[in-house]
């Protein structure tokens, strides 16, 4: 496999996925009902707190938002410093190690709203630097737009007999499957680590890492 393509392998969009998925289930358990990438719950909540004129419970929402903000402009700010696409997207898998062992390491005298802050980054350069699966638009954090790719291609593979859009289909269920895995993996640990379940997101992004090296060979 040429070093371009790797962070385009299926292995690597699923633990992605699980990573996404494990993280806004691990804030929204854990750190007060907020998501750390999905920003349109956020967005829907921060405008539910307006309405109810709680102004201090709106602040827990905006600031996600805020942070992912900032980690889509670091992200950028990388991509264009950065021309080797594989060794920054190595260098991205470690800073997002790193910030989830500070979370690990301050979650118990930190504020949530911090928690959720640092987490958002994490989420952010999910978001902003893999976006291809096999050659094909990917997201491993937004569901919704997931969703109505596997509506879109079922039909289009069952009435029109598109194989590429069969593959498509297939490939955008794995995703989807994969961030529920990662929902259900946080649920399952959270009861035995509680506030340091979050330090388990450093598996599937240190086997990313792992899998990159195994196939520079």
């Amino acid at each position: 496999m040429k070093n371009k393509d790797i962070f385009t392998h299926p292995t690597i969009a699923i633990l992605l996925a699980i990573t996404s998925g494990g993280i806004d289930a691990y804030t929204f358990i854990e750190q007060g009902g907020v998501f750390a990438g999905l920003q349109t719950g956020n967005s829907i909540l921060f405008g539910i707190s307006l309405a109810d004129h709680d102004y201090t419970q709106s602040l827990k929402y905006i600031f996600p938002i805020i942070f992912f903000a900032l980690g889509i402009v670091m992200i950028k700010v990388m991509q264009r410093k950065m021309t080797s696409i594989n060794s920054r997207k190595v260098l991205i898998m470690f800073y997002e190690i790193v910030v989830i062992l500070v979370v690990g390491l301050i979650v118990k005298n930190a504020s949530p709203v911090f928690i959720v802050g640092l987490l958002s980054l994490v989420s952010a350069a999910q978001l902003q630097e893999f976006k291809l699966l096999k050659g094909n638009p990917f997201n491993p954090l937004m569901m919704t737009g997931n969703i109505s790719k596997i509506a879109n291609n079922a039909y289009l593979s069952l009435v029109d007999h598109d194989k590429n859009a069969r593959s498509l289909l297939i490939d955008t269920i794995m995703v989807i499957t994969s961030f529920i895995l990662g929902t259900f993996i946080m649920g399952i640990v959270d009861h035995y680590l509680n506030a340091y379940s979050v330090l388990v997101l450093i598996v599937p992004l240190s086997l990313v890492i792992i899998f990159n090296f195994i196939n520079r060979k």
